[in-house]
């Protein structure tokens, strides 16, 4: 693939930096905390890539909603670095995972929404996927669940890159069973086929869920011991992704009578925000699920699903550690974006506010990442790729990847670090986000600015205000240089539009 017209290649004395580093951490990965060599110097480390569908910062290690449960990922935040500004690519799951598993911008691409094809855009198709240049490097690649977008796995990629995936290389999710004890939809309003939530039947045990049956998967193939190494084994978890639907022990954990309405919310918060953003992807369910009086209930759904989803990674890690592996393989656990849950009037992902871009990105690499970390640099996913070629050692293909090497801050999270965090949603419409500031720039030229020292909910525009003429000046340099017209789109046999 070539992007030279819109990458610059990195120069000779970066890239030689780049390596003396990248040979330092793989020599480190041969090493206890105490410095002692394992015998494992000339094993590649593995890599276990844990993705979570539509989790925001709703849970204790990002603190964004204090009553989230979520011990098993607190723990593993423990054990390396946790990114506490890290943002996604685009705030939908298609351009978003299309865009870690590229390594190329959106703005780049034209991979803008949920129905841009991956194989019928050229830039994309002739890219070296992450699965692919994993087995070019020879590693084992397998994986199970949601990694890609639903429809560009299923029926574009159809397992490219994968050695073995679970339960097929033309389907990425594994067999839902489906029982409750009564008619749906649970929640008593219809929004749309996947939009509900509630208890399943209680003959329904986590493992007949869809995400229980990748959970398991994981668990055998790292504690069966048979592995080929390196390996790079992915776990794709749908949930919280709608609809939330789990065991009534989880809804048992939050009781409805002590759940409270997001802190983000607030009454006429949109009279400062320019028009364009309704022209964005909107599904106005906020009002319809208020008016319903199920705004509580959906808030409990989703915070019990998240539970779940904790467990599972609970899960997955576990066996990890309890398996031979455990001490020559890098962790990374991300979410692809946010989820707003009646925060400006949205209950969804799509928008370029912080609810929706910002996304949990969870490093532990052994004898690279201190124990407890976090760094509050802003940071993307589109860092994931880069970030493993250089904590694997292998070259990164040439002219492609558009991200950053986050080792620099996991060695030091206080280091020098001048870039910010990008996110797209459409064309020409860009989010920035630096260590204090977020600036909204939409196609139509309208902006917004948000100083986040001040006002973390995001509640006043100050775009217009002449005081912060210079920030907005520093901001815009985040603003791609290059914007690719849309690519093309596909269309769902028999539907007019894609759900996932």
């Amino acid at each position: 693939m070539h992007l030279t017209r819109f990458v610059t290649p990195m120069k000779t004395k970066k890239q030689t930096t780049i390596l003396v580093l990248s040979v330092f951490l793989f020599c480190a990965m041969g090493e206890d905390s105490e410095g002692k060599d394992t015998g494992r110097q000339n094993v590649k480390p593995n890599v276990l890539f844990i993705a979570i569908d539509d989790l925001n910062d709703w849970n204790g290690m990002l603190k964004g909603n204090p009553q989230a449960r979520t011990p098993h990922m607190d723990k593993l935040a423990s054990k390396g670095m946790l990114f506490t500004n890290a943002h996604c690519s685009a705030p939908a799951c298609g351009p978003s995972r299309s865009a870690i598993m590229s390594g190329i911008k959106p703005s780049t691409s034209g991979n803008y929404i949920n129905r841009s094809s991956l194989i019928h855009n050229p830039i994309l198709n002739n890219s070296v996927l992450l699965p692919e240049f994993f087995q070019q490097n020879g590693y084992y690649v397998c994986g199970a669940g949601k990694l890609f977008h639903g429809y560009h796995f299923n029926n574009e990629v159809k397992g490219r890159g994968f050695d073995e995936y679970y339960p097929s290389k033309t389907q990425d999710l594994p067999p839902w069973k489906f029982k409750f004890s009564k008619p749906t939809p649970l929640s008593g309003i219809k929004l749309a086929r996947y939009a509900d939530w509630g208890p399943y039947h209680p003959d329904i045990t986590i493992e007949d869920t869809c995400d229980g049956k990748t959970a398991k998967w994981a668990e055998e193939k790292l504690l069966g011991g048979e592995l080929k190494e390196p390996f790079f084994l992915g776990a794709g978890i749908f949930e919280p992704h709608l609809p939330n639907y789990t065991l009534q022990k989880y809804f048992d954990r939050f009781p409805l009578d002590e759940i409270e309405l997001p802190k983000g919310y607030r009454e006429g918060d949109l009279k400062d925000v320019p028009k364009a953003h309704s022209k964005m992807q909107h599904i106005a369910w906020a009002k319809r699920i208020r008016d319903a009086g199920q705004w509580k209930p959906a808030i409990q759904a989703y915070l019990a699903c998240t539970a779940m989803v904790d467990d599972l990674i609970g899960q997955i890690v576990g066996a990890l550690e309890k398996s031979k592996y455990a001490d020559n393989t890098i962790i990374v656990l991300w979410s692809d974006h946010g989820f707003q849950l009646g925060e400006k009037e949205r209950w969804s992902k799509y928008s370029l506010w912080e609810r929706a871009t910002r996304v949990n990105l969870v490093w532990v690499a052994p004898g690279v990442t201190k124990p407890g970390s976090t760094c509050s640099k802003p940071v993307n996913l589109l860092d994931i790729y880069p970030t493993l070629a250089s904590l694997t050692v292998c070259k990164p293909p040439e002219n492609q990847l558009e991200g950053n090497d986050l080792t620099v801050l996991m060695k030091n999270p206080e280091a020098s670090w001048d870039k910010t965090s990008l996110t797209v949603f459409g064309h020409k419409n860009y989010g920035i986000r630096s260590e204090r500031y977020r600036y909204i720039v939409y196609a139509d030229g309208t902006e917004e600015l948000y100083d986040h020292k001040k006002d973390n909910w995001e509640w006043h525009n100050l775009a217009g205000n002449s005081d912060y003429a210079e920030v907005k000046k520093e901001m815009r340099k985040g603003i791609p240089a290059h914007h690719e017209p849309p690519g093309a789109t596909y269309e769902l046999p028999g539907r007019k539009r894609n759900a996932r």
